[in-house]
C-alpha cells in the first residue's frame, strides 16, 4: 500500500453534484488520526469517526458504537501516566485503512515503563471512520 494523494473529480453519474474523490478524504482523516494520537487529542480523534461506527478492541473485548462512549475511552487512555503514541503510520487502499503504532507509558501500579506495538484496521466511509479494529498484545501494559 502507498500513502494517498488526491485530486478532485467531476460529477457522479447518479448525481449532478460535484463529488470529491474519496482518496483526499481518506488521506485527510488518516493524517488527522495520526496527529491526534501523537498529541493525545481526544476531541480531534473522536471527530474522525462517522456518526454510525464500530470501534472494537480485540484484546480488551471492548466494542464502542457511539461517540458518548468513545470520548471517555480515549480520555482514560490518554490520562495514563506518561502515555504517548509514537511511530504512528497509516495507509489507505480503496475504502480501508491500516495503521501501526507504539503505545507506551508507565504502569500506575508499579512505575515500570511499558511499550506496546499495535495495529488498527479501519473501514472508511465519506471521509470518516465507520469501523476500527485494534490488535495489540496488552501484557506489557498490565499491572
Amino acid at each position: 500500500m502507498r500513502p494517498l494523494v488526491e485530486r478532485r473529480v467531476g460529477t457522479s453519474r447518479r448525481e449532478e453534484n460535484p463529488v470529491v474523490d474519496n482518496k483526499t478524504a481518506k488521506a485527510d482523516v488518516l493524517q488527522m488520526i495520526k496527529t491526534a494520537l501523537e498529541s493525545l487529542d481526544t476531541e480531534t480523534l473522536v471527530s474522525c469517526y462517522a456518526d454510525e461506527f464500530v470501534f472494537e478492541g480485540i484484546p480488551s473485548n471492548e466494542t464502542v458504537t457511539n461517540k458518548e462512549e468513545l470520548r471517555p475511552y480515549f480520555q482514560r487512555l490518554f490520562s495514563l501516566p506518561n502515555v504517548q503514541f509514537s511511530n504512528v503510520l497509516f495507509f489507505a487502499c480503496e475504502d480501508k485503512g491500516a495503521g501501526e503504532w507504539v503505545w507506551s507509558g508507565t504502569k500506575p501500579s508499579s512505575g515500570v515503563e511499558y511499550s506496546v506495538r499495535g495495529a488498527s484496521l479501519i473501514k472508511l466511509r465519506d471521509g470518516k471512520i465507520s469501523r476500527e479494529t485494534l490488535y495489540f498484545d496488552p501484557r506489557p501494559a498490565l499491572p
